[in-house]
């Protein structure tokens, strides 16, 4: 049972996360992105990519306006995989955000031992940072995910980023906290 005090700190959490204002990474217009569901699910998000000018490798500039951005939104989905990018991003996010929900995507290569070893382990460190950070000030979950539809024959059947986007809200919509989870498109039989 909270005191007094505790309830009215979680009540001020859940008055500013009534209203999620998302920023996403990844572009919306480019089919198979997940940032293309989120798009679906959260039109009004906030995207940055780099055909927007957010070059992540050397944000130079930019620095300072993705900081901000930071600040003024409740809702970070860290989807776009560039390499030893997302870790970055999610420490600049846990210092700019007063209060808010993480989604860092991750993937199944964590554990199948499928992809390269570099790839591996940079989303081992995601998770373990994502892990790390959960709080109740940025209250992070971390989504190991394998299989995206992305629009080509081979991947027809697996997951659609809007079906990912929706988890992500479902996730939003739960009164318990979920700091890991995760989904994999149909597995073929051998």
């Amino acid at each position: 049972m909270l005191d007094k005090r505790q309830q009215q700190i979680l009540d001020i959490r859940n008055h500013s996360m009534e209203t999620r204002k998302v920023i996403c990474t990844g572009n919306p217009n480019r089919e198979g992105t997940i940032a293309s569901g989120v798009k679906e699910i959260w039109p009004d998000a906030t995207f940055i990519h780099l055909s927007k000018g957010y070059d992540f490798l050397n944000l130079g500039d930019k620095r300072k306006e993705v900081e901000q951005l930071f600040k003024t939104h409740n809702t970070f989905i860290n989807a776009s995989y560039v390499k030893g990018v997302q870790t970055k991003l999610l420490e600049m996010c846990s210092k700019n955000m007063t209060v808010g929900d993480v989604f860092n995507i991750g993937s199944t290569h964590e554990y199948d031992n499928i992809g390269p070893e570099q790839y591996k382990e940079q989303k081992l460190a995601l998770r373990k940072l994502s892990l790390e950070l959960n709080s109740f000030r940025i209250q992070t979950c971390h989504i190991i995910m394998g299989g995206i539809n992305t629009g080509t024959p081979e991947t027809q059947d697996w997951i659609k980023p809007k079906k990912i986007a929706e988890m992500i809200k479902w996730v939003t919509e739960q009164d318990v906290k979920i700091p890991i989870i995760g989904i994999d498109q149909s597995k073929q039989p051998w």
